[in-house]
């Protein structure tokens, strides 16, 4: 099973104790997923893959209303690998009481996005349980939840925003796709969804990933320095062959002599550790500047030797 099944099965075990967080959870469901059919609006639809989800619609609806006629159906595809979970509201006077709950502005504000931060949190849930995936965090960071309807996706930014998440829009064949890359966010979202489970499994994954990410930066950087000192001790052993084979290191003054013997007895050693190996130490930059001079000899005689 997928993590995106795992937090699906996680959220739809989540039963909101108030009667407005039912309500509003509901209301996503319908939204995304639900039809209002019939020539007088005598049946009330909610659609869902999973028989699980399916199952929870069906007790908010009972904890809302324990005498209304339901009917549960499964349509299966032919090739039984898909199939659709029906939650039906029969009747016009039931169906009409669910909907019009749905549609009380005194619990909606612009946008008819919950007033409540509760209601807010039920209604992202239950948006997510219809249409809505999280990519495995060992892969990528990535919630999305898509909708046909540019009303909706509005609604659902405007929720996210309203619950501090920084999320984005895209289009993706024909759909609005209302997402979240950062995994920051993405902790947040769980928490506030109710996957809490779940958000552990995220923030272990997430942080053995920054583990691994630093561990590698440390190891690239460290791979560059080394790869630094061994250059630019090949490039001093080189200034100090070319003096050695045109004038000889007899010819250098005793500071810069001592330090081209040390350098060759010593090819790999950093700056700072040929400076320990002085008598007396000295410091990274002293050495440098020794390097320096030697290499403009090397390049001094070495002209010499060419034009001669």
């Amino acid at each position: 099973m997928s993590f995106s099944d795992d937090v699906r099965h996680e959220l739809a075990r989540v039963i909101p104790g108030a009667r407005c967080c039912r309500i509003a959870e509901l209301s996503a469901f319908y939204e995304l997923a639900g039809f209002l059919l019939g020539a007088n609006n005598q049946v009330l639809d909610f659609n869902n893959s999973s028989p699980l989800v399916a199952r929870k619609i069906l007790l908010l609806l009972k904890g809302l209303y324990p005498d209304l006629p339901t009917q549960v159906l499964v349509v299966k595809s032919r090739s039984r690998r898909a199939q659709i979970c029906t939650v039906r509201v029969l009747g016009r006077g039931p169906a009409g009481q669910v909907y019009q709950d749905f549609k009380d502005q005194s619990v909606l504000g612009e946008l008819e996005v919950p007033r409540k931060k509760c209601c807010r949190r039920a209604y992202l849930r239950g948006a997510f349980l219809s249409n809505g995936s999280i990519t495995n965090p060992e892969r990528a960071y990535h919630v999305e939840i898509s909708t046909e309807q540019s009303r909706l996706a509005e609604k659902i930014l405007e929720i996210m925003s309203s619950l501090g998440l920084d999320a984005g829009v895209t289009q993706r064949k024909g759909s609005l796709v209302v997402y979240l890359k950062d995994g920051g966010q993405i902790v947040n979202v769980l928490n506030l969804m109710g996957a809490h489970n779940a958000l552990l499994r995220f923030e272990n994954v997430r942080i053995m990933k920054d583990m691994r990410n630093q561990v590698n930066r440390l190891v690239n950087c460290e791979t560059a320095n080394v790869d630094k000192t061994v250059k630019a001790a090949m490039e001093q052993l080189e200034d100090i062959q070319i003096i050695d084979a045109t004038i000889g290191l007899e010819e250098l003054p005793p500071k810069l002599r001592e330090i081209a013997r040390v350098r060759l007895e010593n090819p790999y050693a950093s700056l700072q550790e040929i400076g320990n190996l002085m008598v007396p130490k000295m410091s990274k930059s002293g050495v440098n500047y020794r390097f320096a001079q030697i290499r403009a000899k090397a390049q001094q005689v070495d002209k010499l030797h060419t034009k001669y």
